[in-house]
C-alpha cells in the first residue's frame, strides 16, 4: 500500500473527524485521533501505516455503539482504511 495514497485518502477524513470531536467536547479522543494522524503523515513505507490502521481499527471497538457526526466519521475512515488496505482480486488467466 501506498503511504501517499492512504495518506491523501484518510487524511482529511481524519482532520474533519478532530473537528468534529473538538466540538462535541471529546478532548481525550481528538487527541488520540491527532497522534493516529500523525503517524499516518509520519509513514513513508507500507509497514508504517499498519500502526495508523491499527489504531483506527482499535478506536472503533471501543466505542463501537456511539451515534452521532463523530460515529459516522469515524466509519467512512474504517471503510475507505479497508478498501486500501485490502488487496485487490487478480483477474484468473486460464
Amino acid at each position: 500500500m501506498n503511504p501517499v495514497v492512504a495518506r491523501n485518502e484518510i487524511e482529511p477524513l481524519l482532520s474533519e473527524l478532530i473537528r468534529q470531536l473538538s466540538v462535541e467536547g471529546r478532548a481525550t479522543e481528538q487527541a488520540i485521533y491527532r497522534r493516529i494522524r500523525k503517524s499516518l503523515c509520519d509513514a513513508s513505507n507500507a509497514c508504517e501505516l499498519t500502526r495508523p490502521f491499527t489504531d483506527l481499527s482499535t478506536m472503533a471497538q471501543v466505542r463501537p455503539d456511539e451515534s452521532g457526526d463523530a460515529s459516522v466519521l469515524l466509519a467512512r475512515i474504517l471503510e475507505k482504511a479497508r478498501t486500501l488496505v485490502l488487496p485487490t482480486e487478480a483477474p484468473l488467466v486460464h
